[in-house]
């Protein structure tokens, strides 16, 4: 009965996509499986180099909260704590390169870089 209702609800083609799935899913949960591992790392690796840059934040604001301008090494950190060759932010499913602009594309788009920057003007040392 239930494969019935999946056959109406899927139509003939979907029957053959799933028909391929059932006869391949050890090689297709493998893949998926490994590109989870590889997405867990590259995250991994972002967390690991973001945590400095947003203590260094922090110790910026502490120091003078009168500035409008932060200034971030943003490169020292991707030197110093670079564990993997990818980097990926909180919801990206597609990894950069580990350099220090991709880790400036995923910092900008966190809710905690926003908090901590607010208003004020970043400026990156290269």
């Amino acid at each position: 009965m239930l494969k019935i209702l999946v056959s109406y609800a899927l139509g003939p083609f979907g029957l053959k996509i799933l028909y391929f799935y059932l006869a391949n899913a050890a090689i297709i949960n493998s893949f998926v499986f490994i590109y989870g591992v590889f997405l867990v790392t590259a995250h991994l690796n972002y967390k690991k180099i973001s945590d400095p840059v947003f203590d260094q934040i922090l110790e910026a604001t502490e120091k003078s909260s009168k500035k409008k301008t932060l200034e971030i090494d943003i490169k020292k950190a991707v030197e110093e704590r670079k564990m993997f060759p990818f980097v990926a932010g909180q919801i990206s499913l597609f990894p950069k390169k580990t350099t220090s602009e991709a880790v400036k594309i995923f910092m900008g788009k966190e809710k905690r870089w926003k908090e901590l920057v607010g208003d004020r003007k970043v400026r990156i040392i290269t």
